[in-house]
């Protein structure tokens, strides 16, 4: 099983290197990814999941949920920004 996960992720890596023309745009794609699940979106998903002595209504798991969403909102609203900027602007062939 770790093997076959392993073998996944280096072929998809060797795709991506093969098909991505400069490495600003992985930069953009997985900070834009990675920001907001560690800022944003991980620990309110980590507070709603271990506290369980609170209702669900109450404020501190309300404040968590509406921080889940906003993140996942930032996060979907980041890449779509970054993917449209790959859309509009792509490199120059000429630029190194």
């Amino acid at each position: 099983k770790h093997f076959g996960i392993a073998a996944i992720i280096i072929a998809l890596n060797n795709i991506l290197v093969i098909l991505v023309p400069t490495i600003k745009y992985i930069f953009g794609f997985i900070g834009a990814s990675s920001a907001t699940m560690l800022i944003f979106i991980l620990p309110a998903a980590f507070y709603l999941k271990l506290v369980k002595k609170e209702p669900l209504r109450s404020p501190q798991k309300i404040g968590a949920l509406v921080f889940l969403v906003t993140g996942i909102i930032f996060m979907m609203g980041s890449m779509a920004l970054i993917i449209l900027e790959w859309i509009y602007n792509p490199p120059n062939p000429n630029h190194h």
